[in-house]
């Protein structure tokens, strides 16, 4: 027997009736098997559709207060507890351009980061303009074999360079000969359009305009100050020309066709030079007044020689209403008002010639061969710039910029920073 008293633990406890677990006291929550225990960081839920933090390759917090960083190199800022997640880039980013504060020609910049698709573009333009050549045989390859067979041997025998152009050219200035012609170059307008659209979906609209879409209003004002100003010019030109004989002999279905496809023909001709090769070439720039001008003035060389006229001012004349469509682009923002202006030039000429008998590959009054057509020509030019200038203010200059194009911007590197610990 042990006379020592009984220890504290050694007493007998009193039996507690069986009530149930003991509730919680208010205001103290217990921790479940969801949420995290004591001495353990709180991280913010992760968002909705994205996988749990440490589904970015970033490292699990080690213990209470110690935070974990994003790889080096992202430039997100922190946002709460720990980083946000960088965001995906999609293979074709949605609607990524035109870059912000860009003007037309410097729209798809940076193209150092996109050369895969700067090739893809081209390579569609080209496939889309092949395409354009073909119908455009398939149209006049009829006539043509019929005018071959109608040559005068005896005339060919002597200048048979001279005698195919001639035969190339009365084919060419038949109602489907002008068809096949405006048809060929009218396919630069999906041409360009698809092929732009390969530096994302919803790029393509920007080759009509900074906005993204072509503006018919702009159409519209445009017509209004351009059109008279051709009128004049034109009839000018065309009453100064000794070589157009004023008769009354209309080929109505040459006529027909001039109204239907010059439209297209010049405005593809619009998307071809001021669109898709001065975006092209512009995107490598990183000036714009020296993209839209530089370019400008090269495209419009190349314009002015793809006529392939004999004399110089004919081709300092073309070569200047190419220009003049590249500055209206330029101040304008799309080849709405350049496309005005190209299509007034042309149909101002044709149709009067169309009246007499005459297509226009015959005789071409358009480039008048004397200087004085080159001075009225400029006059015209300078005045329908200027006009577009004062009348159509309105019209957008720069690009806003578009959903996800801030994806394509290289972001400044951020040294990571200790976010403070949740305080429990």
């Amino acid at each position: 027997m042990n006379d020592q008293p009984a220890q504290p633990w050694e007493q007998p406890q009193p039996v507690q009736p069986e009530t149930g677990p003991e509730p919680a006291q208010q205001g103290y929550p217990q921790p479940s098997a969801a949420q995290p225990q004591y001495g353990q960081p709180v991280l913010p839920p992760a968002p909705l559709g994205q996988p749990g933090y440490g589904g970015y390759g970033l490292p699990a917090p080690q213990g209470y207060g110690q935070p974990s960083y994003p790889p080096q190199g992202y430039g997100y800022a922190p946002q709460g507890y720990g980083y946000a997640p960088p965001p995906s880039k999609p293979a074709l980013l949605p609607a990524a351009l035109p870059m912000p504060d860009q003007a037309y020609a410097t729209a798809f910049r940076p193209l150092t980061k996109r050369v895969g698709r700067w090739f893809l573009a081209w390579a569609i333009a080209i496939g889309f303009f092949a395409a354009g050549q073909i119908v455009m045989l398939a149209l006049i390859m009829p006539g043509l074999v019929d005018a071959l067979l109608d040559l005068d041997l005896a005339e060919a025998s002597t200048n048979p360079e001279s005698a195919a152009f001639d035969a190339l050219f009365e084919v060419i200035g038949s109602p489907l000969g002008m068809a096949g012609v405006n048809l060929s170059w009218a396919s630069m307008i999906p041409g360009a359009i698809v092929a732009a659209s390969a530096f994302g979906k919803g790029a393509g609209g920007y080759v009509s305009s900074v906005v993204g879409r072509w503006r018919w209003g702009t159409v519209g004002r445009a017509a209004i100050v351009i059109l008279p100003i051709f009128a004049i010019y034109i009839g000018t030109t065309l009453t100064l020309d000794p070589s157009v004989e004023w008769q009354w002999n209309p080929n109505w279905g040459l006529v027909a066709i001039i109204l239907l496809t010059t439209p297209l023909q010049a405005t593809g001709e619009e998307f071809a030079f001021r669109g898709f090769l001065t975006q092209m070439l512009g995107g490598w720039i990183a000036n714009p007044w020296v993209a839209s001008i530089g370019i400008g003035a090269l495209t419009g060389l190349i314009f002015g020689a793809a006529h392939m006229h004999a004399s110089i001012a004919a081709t300092l004349q073309l070569s200047l209403v190419g220009f003049t469509c590249s500055m209206l682009t330029f101040r304008t923002g799309g080849l709405e008002a350049a496309s005005v202006l190209h299509t007034a030039n042309n149909v101002f000429i044709m149709v009067p010639l169309a009246l007499t008998g005459t297509s226009a590959f015959s005789s071409q009054p358009v480039s008048g061969e004397d200087w004085l057509s080159l001075g009225i020509a400029v006059l015209a030019l300078g005045a329908s710039y200027l006009a577009v200038h004062f009348f159509l203010r309105k019209e957008q200059r720069w690009t806003k910029g578009a959903p996800g194009a801030e994806l394509l911007v290289p972001r400044a590197r951020l040294e990571p920073q200790v976010a403070a610990p949740v305080m429990r």
